[in-house]
Order: structure tokens, then C-alpha cells, then sequence
């Protein structure tokens, strides 16, 4: 909803198994070991499991990080291509 809401334009979501995931990632020339990280990250997104909070990006940055709206924002033209 957000990216919709910032660049004009609809944006679908479609839920994937993590197998037909994979098979897709591996599909756009990404060895199967790292494929199968990236879908764990989707995975572990779905159920919750990485919905920490934490001072990572100032610390290592020294900066704030930005929200998702403020990237979205300073992206917008790239984004609504």
C-alpha cells in the first residue's frame, strides 16, 4: 500500500511458495545455497521473525536511519520508472 501510495501506480503482491520462490531465484542466475538464503529472509519475514528493531544502522552509519516513506520518496522517479 505504501509503495502504491507514494509512486501513483498499483502494486500487486503475490504470495509464493517457498519453492516455487526458490526455483525463480535460482531461475535469474543465483546459485541454489543463496537462493535458498534469500527465501529463508522471506520466510522468516512472513512469520514475524525479523520484526526486530535496532540501533544497527546509526551505529555502524552514524547517521538516522530513513523510514521506508522517506526512501520510497527519495526514489520515487526510479521506482514509478
Amino acid at each position: 500500500a505504501l509503495v502504491s501510495e507514494v509512486t501513483g501506480k498499483p502494486l500487486e503482491v503475490i504470495q509464493l511458495p517457498d519453492e516455487a520462490l526458490t526455483e525463480g531465484v535460482k531461475a535469474a542466475g543465483v546459485p541454489e545455497e543463496f537462493a535458498r538464503v534469500i527465501v529463508s529472509f522471506d520466510a522468516n519475514t512472513r512469520s514475524g521473525r525479523i520484526s526486530m528493531v535496532t540501533d544497527a544502522i546509526e551505529t555502524l552509519s552514524g547517521r538516522k536511519p530513513k523510514s521506508l516513506k522517506q526512501f520510497l520518496e527519495a526514489n520515487k522517479a526510479a521506482l514509478a520508472g
